[in-house]
């Protein structure tokens, strides 16, 4: 077999190659073009007349009339936004103790905390609701918060575990060794490389706060601490015809997810391509 002939072959080859990468490239791409439909219907419900007559109001604004949107917003993202910094900070200090410091009995707690991801929240939220009903917990933001830290800390804390051991132990030994403590290795060398994990923590912090239902309506049953979730269920049964009410107070529901998404799309790939895959 002469040069040539391998030439040609390994062209032949990159042919195949690019063709299967572009046709593969034009699935993904219409798949994705696809899962943008059910938003576009949304947005042109949202920007439809409700009565169906020139002068009617557009949905977007009999939303704004029937429901205190931006309050309800703002409620749930205060719930959100503290429940993300408290996941965040609580499961990257837990992540790193599991994933480089050795103490006695480590790996019992690990699989503890392994084995409370298989808990259904809905198992403990009558015991959880008692318990916080007698510290006076309805009606007040921090109980929701609570809840909400301790049921994604378990899955938190075994991404960031599993993004810190990917983390070279060197970085760790030569700190030690140039008189670092552990907190200055935490904050200062580690914590840096491990911002991939921390938005993906955070963004599945955020989105199951955000888009929670259950938690919002039983602990926050006062209508000036709704969460926007609770709002766009109390919709049912003020009008006759809610759904297409329903469906244009869904798409602004999804305006905050989707923006996390877009601003932090990196860092989730990366995250989730990097560490947590290991």
């Amino acid at each position: 077999m002469n040069l040539r002939t391998v030439s040609y072959r390994n062209v032949k080859r990159r042919r195949r190659s690019k063709k299967l990468a572009i046709a593969i490239s034009a699935v993904v791409g219409a798949i994705s073009l696809l899962s943008f439909v059910p938003f576009i219907y949304l947005l042109l419900i949202g920007f439809s007349k409700q009565d169906g007559t020139a002068k009617g109001k557009y949905l977007l604004q009999s939303v704004f009339s029937a429901m205190p949107v931006i309050l309800d917003m703002r409620n749930s993202g205060i719930l959100a936004l503290t429940t993300t910094i408290l996941v965040v900070v609580i499961s990257a200090m837990a992540g790193f103790g599991f994933a480089k410091l050795t103490y006695k009995n480590s790996k019992i707690f690990y699989g503890l905390i392994v084995s409370a991801i298989t808990i259904p929240i809905a198992t403990i939220i009558i015991p959880n609701y008692l318990n916080l009903a007698k510290m006076g917990g309805i009606g007040s933001f921090w109980a929701p918060i609570l809840i909400y830290t301790v049921t994604f800390l378990p899955v938190s804390t075994v991404l960031t575990t599993s993004y810190f051991r990917s983390l070279p132990s060197s970085l760790v030994e030569s700190a030690l060794m140039d008189g670092a403590s552990y907190p200055r290795i935490f904050i200062f060398i580690l914590s840096p490389l491990a911002v991939p994990a921390f938005v993906t923590v955070g963004v599945l912090a955020f989105l199951g706060a955000w888009n929670d239902l259950l938690i919002g309506l039983l602990f926050l049953p006062n209508p000036e601490r709704r969460t926007m979730s609770a709002g766009i269920a109390s919709l049912q049964g003020i009008h006759s015809s809610p759904m297409n009410l329903i469906l244009t107070a869904s798409f602004i529901s999804a305006i905050p997810p989707i923006l996390a998404f877009v601003f932090f799309q990196k860092h989730l790939i990366s995250g989730v391509t990097s560490g947590m895959g290991k």
